[in-house]
């Protein structure tokens, strides 16, 4: 295989850190496994085989997708253990059922109307996860809502075909916390309303597991007794949500966006790089009242630096990124040079950009 260099780069090209990669999988999976719970890592971050080798190498047979054409991906790679962790898309029935008699293949129901569409059809048995949505106004049965839920097991009582193996919640509103007591508090609340539905279902005679995944729970909170199982994704990667979150600290971050420098304005302290909405997303947070849509770091042989200090894209648009910053840096810097992006959402800049770079390695799959 011929090694790519850093040095050769021309257009924005998203770097990642092998050995930051693989330590942020190794210390999350040691963590899961010390607690005793099945670990089903969510493959949607990285969305890579070659990434995918490295969980496989540890032990890992169970994974998590979200959508059927990343199912296939992964299944033609040598996984049969798979949970797609998005509602049914009944659209794509025939498929999902031709590859369901093939794999382990779990799906997950979000709908009754969906739920009723399934049972008509199969002719075959398969296990399903029933979400329910825990205050996140997303998808899913309403956990507060035991009416439908009823209703739910009453369709899957029916069947002799479907088999409700689990129920699957996201915990979304730790997104919006900002340190690390808050992400357990609401992790606390979270998995007590999953424990009293659990309950309910017991009483109901179903033995279910609970399966939940979110990488700021996973990576900051230590009390998860009870949940069956986890499924966190973006852990693999973080990016700097995770960094205000505390999920992580910025070193853990293990891609960054190379981006060439095309403007330089000494006078308004702002450079402009190829690299915009189409490469990282619009996703930007909030620090003292401004958007940061990333923040930036130079690059070095095999990864990068720490961020500059007051330094931060400040606005992106389809193809231009501008980057506000010192004079000491300008004064570092010319037209033509690479520096770097660490990006806001990572799951979301991955699947822009398509494929990695592993500075001066070689080029990684990506579905």
């Amino acid at each position: 295989m011929d090694s790519v260099f850093v040095k050769d780069i021309s257009v924005p090209t998203l770097l990642l850190d092998e050995t930051k990669c693989k330590s942020n999988i190794t210390r999350i999976f040691s963590k899961v496994k010390a607690m005793g719970i099945d670990f089903r890592p969510h493959f949607k971050t990285h969305q890579s085989k070659y990434i995918g080798k490295w969980f496989w190498d540890l032990g890992i047979r169970r994974i998590t997708v979200s959508s059927l054409k990343m199912a296939k991906y992964f299944l033609q790679s040598g996984w049969n253990d798979i949970l797609i962790a998005f509602p049914i898309n009944i659209r794509e029935l025939d498929e999902y059922l031709l590859y369901a008699n093939q794999i382990n293949l779990k799906i997950t129901i979000s709908d009754i109307e969906a739920l009723g569409f399934l049972s008509k059809v199969l002719t075959f048995p398969i296990e399903i996860y029933l979400e329910v949505d825990v205050w996140s106004v997303r998808s899913g049965f309403d956990i507060d809502n035991l009416t439908e839920i009823d209703r739910a097991l009453k369709v899957i009582s029916k069947s002799k075909f479907i088999k409700l193996v689990g129920i699957i919640a996201h915990n979304s509103n730790v997104y919006s916390c900002r340190s690390p007591e808050e992400v357990c508090e609401s992790n606390k609340k979270f998995l007590s309303k999953l424990f009293d539905l659990k309950n309910y279902l017991i009483m109901k005679g179903y033995n279910i597991q609970l399966s939940v995944g979110d990488t700021p729970s996973a990576s900051i909170c230590d009390d998860f007794t009870g949940i069956d199982e986890l499924r966190p994704g973006n852990f693999v990667f973080y990016d700097v949500m995770q960094v205000a979150i505390g999920s992580c600290s910025v070193d853990d971050i293990a891609v960054c966006l190379a981006v060439p420098i095309v403007a330089i304005y000494p006078h308004r302290n702002e450079i402009v790089c190829h690299g915009g909405a189409i490469h990282l997303s619009k996703d930007f947070i909030k620090i003292e009242e401004m958007d940061i849509f990333g923040l930036v770091v130079d690059i070095q042989e095999n990864t990068w630096t720490s961020p500059i200090e007051e330094t931060f894209v400040k606005s992106l648009y389809q193809e231009h990124l501008v980057i506000k910053t010192t004079p000491e840096f300008i004064a570092q810097h010319r037209v033509g040079d690479l520096i770097g992006i660490l990006p806001i959402h990572s799951c979301l800049t991955a699947e822009a950009m398509k494929k990695y770079l592993i500075p001066n390695l070689a080029w990684v799959d990506h579905l």
